[in-house]
């Protein structure tokens, strides 16, 4: 008669592999966790980065095409809505961007657009073209530590000879007459945003007047699995005007 030699694990084996297999359960779930966070990061760097350089690419109409990069608001320009002290470029944390450019009656791509003139005793293409201003700021967030980045416009609120193909916009809580858009939010996940200013020989300058080519630096950031990320976007452009 053959003795059956199977048997079932004692109790001395179980209390030695279960905290092996614990161990090993707990290294093969970091591993995987870990991997994953990772992918999530790599997937949210690489949405930032086509964000900032989409949202430096929409500036580029403005920046192109401008009369002047500036330090000030035009003194014929009303903002009821700017910030304590005025508009200025040398804001903190971030910086802001300001842009003067001539009022157009049409979109600038349209072939057919006419200037529009700021009217003194009658309407003639003698007198001087009136200009808008675009301002591009970030404020502080209300919900997490990030900022958003804003394009405010403003408008001749004088008599013009023509009508302005842009309107005037202002905060959500300020529409009203002659402010009836709102200012367009570019992105709300601003770390920073710089600008370096360059002169026709790509000299740095200080004064954005005397500025041909901008270099704008926009960094933009999120909380993910833990851990903050961010990613800067830089791109430069040169006014044609």
């Amino acid at each position: 008669m053959t003795k059956n030699k199977n048997h079932g694990f004692t109790i001395l084996e179980i209390l030695i592999a279960l905290p092996l297999v614990t161990i090993l359960s707990v290294v093969i779930s970091s591993t995987i966790f870990n991997q994953y966070g990772q992918l999530l990061q790599g997937s949210a760097r690489a949405r930032l980065r086509v964000e900032g350089e989409t949202t430096l690419l929409s500036l580029e109409d403005e920046l192109l095409f401008t009369t002047n990069f500036a330090t000030g608001k035009s003194t014929d320009l009303v903002d009821v809505n700017s910030p304590s002290g005025g508009w200025r470029d040398n804001t903190t944390p971030t910086e802001t961007l300001i842009v003067y450019e001539t009022a157009l009656d049409a979109d600038r791509r349209n072939p057919n657009r006419n200037f529009i003139y700021k009217r003194q005793s009658s309407c003639g293409s003698s007198y001087n073209i009136a200009l808008n201003n675009v301002i591009y700021f970030t404020t502080a967030n209300t919900g997490d530590k990030y900022r958003s980045l804003f394009r405010r416009t403003l408008t001749p609120q004088y008599v013009t000879c023509g009508v302005n193909f842009k309107t005037q916009t202002c905060p959500k809580t300020a529409v009203a007459s002659p402010c009836l858009q709102i200012d367009a939010e570019l992105s709300n996940k601003v770390v920073d945003f710089q600008l370096s200013y360059f002169d026709e020989n790509n000299i740095a300058v200080t004064d954005p007047l005397s500025a041909e080519l901008i270099k704008m630096t926009l960094v933009l950031g999120e909380r993910i699995y833990g851990e903050d990320i961010s990613v800067a976007t830089t791109i430069s452009m040169k006014k044609i005007n």
